[in-house]
């Protein structure tokens, strides 16, 4: 039995050519939010506000790209949102009945229409290499460098982070890892931030993990800070661009530990035993 219903069954999107960054102020009843994706916009609602958006579109005179109505396991390709393990943590969406037995902990996420669900490779695949590292030692401090539902930020507090700083570019995002690292207790050892991750990266860790596209990776390993930090999680690559990012780790004498490779993408556990943990 659900423990309440899923809030998102029909998404109504609305795509808009402009950045808009104050949509909260206009938009209240059934509003999901924002989602900027370069110079696009798209307005989320879980039911159809037609005049609405006229009205808005009208008002800041920004055009109207087009409609779309979906289910929101469509939206979510196709995968219906349900409790999954990984390590110690029981990984659930709010409105089904998670369960943990001993030992176990229970991680409520809503990843409401962002990036982190848990089920696609890129996410999946650096929760399992998280876990591992966290095995091995317990390190302090995290950066979470595109952080969509905070997913990776929660479970490193989980596992024993006492600092994680989460950032991510999309608006949207932010909103939903604020409210997720709310649900679960965690506002005192994670901080969310917009912004984007390049301006992040002189950020003091012992971890980070960047789960991002690839030229923000590549922009990433030209920063001599990054080289500051003694573990990462690079993934978001796919295996053919994999060679390139793996020779630049080398030239700077970084150890790769392990590759994670689910379909066509990979996930690279670097770390640098130069570094001592903090």
């Amino acid at each position: 039995m659900l423990s309440m219903m899923i809030p998102y069954q029909t998404l109504y999107i609305y795509e808009i050519s402009g950045m808009i960054s104050d949509s909260r102020d206009f938009f209240k009843e059934d509003f999901i939010g924002c989602w900027n994706e370069g110079e696009v916009s798209f307005l989320f609602f879980s039911k159809p506000h037609e005049e609405d958006m006229e009205s808005f579109i009208k008002k800041r005179r920004l055009p109207l790209v087009s409609k779309n109505v979906l289910d929101y396991r469509a939206w979510q390709a196709g995968e219906e949102l349900k409790p999954f393990k990984v390590g110690n943590l029981v990984i659930s969406p709010p409105w089904e009945n998670g369960t943990v037995e001993e030992g176990e902990v229970l991680v409520h996420l809503d990843p409401c229409v962002v990036f982190g669900t848990g089920y696609h490779p890129t996410t999946r695949t650096c929760l399992h290499a998280l876990w591992e590292i966290y095995q091995k030692e317990r390190p302090k401090k995290v950066l979470d460098l595109g952080t969509g539902s905070g997913i990776l930020a929660l479970a490193a507090a989980k596992w024993g982070a006492e600092k994680v700083l989460a950032i991510d570019c999309n608006e949207l995002a932010v909103e939903t890892a604020l409210r997720n690292v709310l649900s679960n207790g965690e506002s005192q050892r994670i901080e969310v931030r917009m912004g984007k991750a390049e301006d992040f990266f002189g950020e003091e860790a012992d971890l980070v993990c960047a789960n991002i596209h690839l030229q923000v990776i590549e922009s990433l390993l030209k920063k001599k800070a990054f080289f500051n930090n003694r573990w990462f999680i690079l993934s978001g690559i796919f295996k053919k661009d994999a060679e390139g990012i793996e020779r630049q780790l080398d030239q700077r004498a970084t150890q790769i530990v392990q590759k994670l490779q689910e379909k066509n993408w990979l996930t690279l556990v670097g770390f640098n035993k130069r570094v001592r943990s903090s």
